[in-house]
Formats: structure tokens, sequence, C-alpha cells
């Protein structure tokens, strides 16, 4: 009995870490305001340990039967194959502009931490979430220093049949700010949110972002 309570246990505390693992990492895309966030990485990573786990060690007592096989990767591999709809879901294309490319595959990439957790490879697990996190702030902060670009988000919230849109983008044309595509959220008849995918020119700088923000408090955030 006790053996079968330290199994138990150990499989639990490796759901356990997966579910932490994602927490981590869902922390990260929520803290950059990305559409899935702690929750949702939470999930992903529990659920995919909690299904190999399921697949590699919770067909023991029918393997004693005589003439039955069983495939203990055949669960792991549908929950890879299963994914897609989620990681397609977070994607949008809007105006020529695509979004949530890096989310959808940070997903992916958490989906593989909870089964390598649950599937024993413990160290694996852990590496490669630290790894990912090393990938996203990396890339995140130095990116757009490589790729000589530094485009962004400008997120506005502001009440419905105001210029406010109207005295911003022109406030950014004179910021030398490019607005490249807009979109609209209408919210109760009253309140809209307006996302602008700009460029910044490459002065740019934290500064900059405060006077904007302090100039025009219907600016909710930025994103450089």
């Amino acid at each position: 009995m006790s053996e079968y309570i330290l199994t138990q246990a150990d499989y639990l505390l490796r759901i356990f870490l997966a579910a932490l693992c994602g927490l981590v990492i869902g922390y990260e895309r929520e803290a950059r305001l990305k559409m899935a966030g702690i929750r949702t990485h939470t999930i992903i990573a529990m659920a995919a340990s909690l299904m190999v786990v399921v697949s590699k060690y919770g067909f023991f007592d029918v393997i004693k039967i005589d003439g039955v096989s069983v495939d203990a990767s055949r669960i792991a591999a549908s929950v890879v194959t299963g994914i897609g709809f989620l990681g397609a879901g977070i994607i949008l294309n809007h105006k020529r502009s695509i979004s949530g490319v890096t989310t959808s595959a940070g997903i992916w990439a958490t989906l593989g931490i909870g089964m390598a957790i649950g599937a024993g490879m413990w160290a694996l697990g852990i590496g490669s979430t630290l790894l990912l996190l090393g990938i996203q702030f990396f890339f995140h902060k130095n990116w757009r220093i490589l790729n000589g670009s530094n485009a962004g988000k400008i997120l506005l919230h502001m009440k419905k049949g105001d210029d406010t849109r109207e005295r911003i983008v022109s406030a950014l044309t004179n910021m030398n700010i490019q607005v490249i595509s807009t979109h609209l959220n209408i919210f109760d008849n009253s309140f809209i949110e307006v996302s602008l995918s700009v460029v910044f020119p490459k002065d740019f700088s934290a500064e900059n972002t405060m006077t904007l923000m302090a100039n025009y408090p219907e600016i909710a955030s930025i994103d450089l």
C-alpha cells in the first residue's frame, strides 16, 4: 500500500511541477499583455503532463493480460496533434498584420515541457523552461536592435465619439511615428479600444514614451 501511495505521489508531483513551469512561462507572457497568459499556459502544461502519465503508466493492469499490448506513446502523440486547434485560434490576421505567432509557438513548447516532465524527464523539462524564458527575454529586448526595426503597438482607451484617435495619430505623425494599421473594439456602445500598429523612429526612447503617455492619458499602454 505504501509503495502505491509513493508511486501516485510521484505522478502527482510531476503534474504539479509541470503546472509550475507553465505558470512561470505564462507569467512572462501575461506581463507582456499577450493573449495567452498564466491560466492558459498552466493548464496546458498540467494537462500535457497528466495525459503522458496516463499514457505511460495508466494501463499496467491490462498489460498483464495475455494477448494485450499497449503503445505507451499513443496518447502523447494525440496530445501533440490536438494542441494545433488552440495554437491556430491564437494566431490573428488583421489587415496584413499577423499577431499571436510567438504565443502560439510558446504554447506548443509549453505542451512539450509538460509532456517531458510527465514522462519523468525532470531535468529536460525544467531546462527547457529556462531556455524558453531566456529566448523570450533576449529576443524581446534585442530583436529590434538585431534586425534594425522598431515596430510596436499603442493601445488606447477612449469614449466613443471623441476625436482623440485623430489627435493622437496627428501627434504620432509629428513625432515621426508611422501608423501601419488600426484596429477598433467597441464596448457597451460607449467606450472604444484602439490598437495601433506603429513603427517608432530609431531614436525613440523610454523618455519619449513617458512624454507621449503624459500628454495623452487615453493611451493605456505602449509596447516597444
